[in-house]
């Protein structure tokens, strides 16, 4: 179900969504419904009139019990919340749709927003594993690393110290080349923290246009391996 309404999702050239085709517009009487389904009408052929008609009508068995169910419904609630007229009003039989697409929105929302949250939450685990394992490496051999806080920390994840040296490193653990953000990132990042170098290290590379930046700022860039051998890289 929610395939079908990214697939049916139109974005114009300003990012802006239409779901029309995935709401769609289906014949709101019994009769007329019947009879656009029986001709085979392509009101029914995709979206949510489509999953109403092949999910939810076939729980009911036919047309004739769901609308009678729903018309039972409407006597038990007799009034609805109109999010578009701002009020409470009465609730009428041609209402059906608009209570069965809400319903359907409002799953579809849920689902988005969990598979949103798990994302992030994987992602975020995923950048402190990776975080914590450039801090052993350092630490064993032989830097002196403190984390900075999870808010303010102005790009910077790491501070690592031998004797004057005060480095500050952010660690990338994505799965495409790292780009000019980060650069940005760590260098305002090493400034803010008084360090006094820059590093950024990630799993997955940079792109040509981070690197170029990275070496007009004096910004580091490595993967984790190279942490083992951090001192002698800072003086190439």
């Amino acid at each position: 179900m929610l395939e079908e309404r990214i697939r049916l999702r139109e974005i114009d050239a300003y990012g802006n969504e239409d779901y029309k085709k995935w709401i769609g517009n289906p014949p709101l009487d019994e009769k007329a419904i019947v009879k656009n389904i029986f001709n085979g009408s392509k009101r029914f052929k995709e979206g949510i009139p489509y999953f109403w008609e092949k999910v939810i009508l076939k729980k009911f068995g036919s047309i004739e019990l769901f609308f009678e169910k729903w018309r039972s419904y409407c006597n038990e609630n007799p009034t609805i919340d109109d999010e578009i007229v701002g009020s409470t009003r009465k609730l009428e039989t041609e209402d059906w749709f608009v209570f069965i697409a809400s319903q359907i929105e409002k799953s579809c929302l849920n689902l988005i927003e969990n598979d949103y949250s798990k994302t992030i939450n994987e992602s975020y685990k995923k950048g402190i594993r990776f975080e914590n394992y450039c801090m052993q490496i350092l630490k064993q051999n032989g830097w002196e690393v403190k984390e900075t806080p999870n808010t303010g920390d102005q790009g910077v994840d790491l501070i690592a110290s031998i004797n004057d040296l005060r480095i500050c490193i952010q660690c990338k653990n994505h799965e495409k080349a790292i780009g000019n953000k980060a650069v940005q990132e760590i260098s305002a990042g090493k400034l803010f923290w008084k360090g006094t170098h820059a590093i950024l290290v990630s799993k997955s590379g940079f792109t040509k246009s981070a690197q170029q930046l990275a070496k007009s700022n004096k910004v580091r860039l490595i993967n984790e391996y190279q942490l083992k051998d951090l001192k002698n890289l800072l003086f190439k």
